[in-house]
């Protein structure tokens, strides 16, 4: 049975990959696709960049990362056979677990995104006077479920607000109605408030948005 942190290979055919080589200090951004799988062997597209392709060498020791709806993985193989007829080819002996890189949905990475918040606060303590308050700054971190930001005003537990996230990915900015969670002095800088705000209505296509932008960026964290 299939461990829950693992990926079986016959699970991989037809996904993207990408390839590095793990003695090399400065790797490119190389990927491939996988062809086939048969036990703990891969049969995958000579990995290019930018149509260049990847120097390749018998034995040589390969790092692979991928996501898979939603999830990153990453394991090493060993360069078993190549051939460049009748399609460019290469056969990877798969010499390490496939792991997940997250064991939770809501992983949540330390990331600087610029984010606008509206909020509607009570001015006095009887609340009879409302003010909007905007904040325009960046992300402290963030995870598929909601997000923290440093603001110089505290926002008080259970206020509503409106967030937009503008993504690095050049799609339309993320927007979702929003609850602050908590809010404290933050501990490495007292003059500044930390505030966590949880989303409640965004949509599965931005969850899905922040998931894989997510992965992605640990991704890349750990291959450093």
């Amino acid at each position: 049975m299939e461990d829950a942190n693992e990926l079986e290979p016959k699970h991989m055919i037809n996904e993207l990959v990408r390839v590095r080589v793990l003695d090399d200090p400065n790797p490119g951004n190389y990927y491939s696709r996988i062809d086939d799988a048969v036990k703990k062997m891969l049969i995958i597209t000579w990995p290019t960049e930018n149509g260049v392709p990847l120097p390749i060498r018998p034995d040589q020791m390969l790092g692979f990362s991928m996501v898979r709806e939603g999830i990153a993985y990453f394991f090493n193989g060993l360069v078993d056979t190549f051939t460049r007829e009748p399609l460019p080819s290469v056969t990877i002996i798969i010499s390490s677990d496939i792991k997940r890189v997250q064991r939770r949905q809501d992983y949540r990475i330390k990331c600087l995104i610029p984010i606008e918040a509206v909020a509607t606060l009570s001015e006095t303590a009887g609340g009879l006077h409302p003010v909007e308050m905007r904040l325009k700054t960046n992300t402290y971190d963030l995870s598929a479920s909601g997000v923290s930001l440093r603001a110089s005003t505290a926002i008080p537990d259970g206020t509503l607000l409106v967030i937009k996230l503008s993504m690095p990915d050049g799609d339309n900015s993320i927007k979702s109605s929003s609850r602050v969670a908590h809010c404290f002095l933050a501990p490495d800088n007292p003059n500044v408030f930390h505030v966590g705000i949880q989303f409640m209505n965004i949509e599965e296509r931005d969850k899905s948005r922040l998931a894989r932008f997510i992965n992605r960026t640990q991704l890349k964290r750990v291959q450093m």
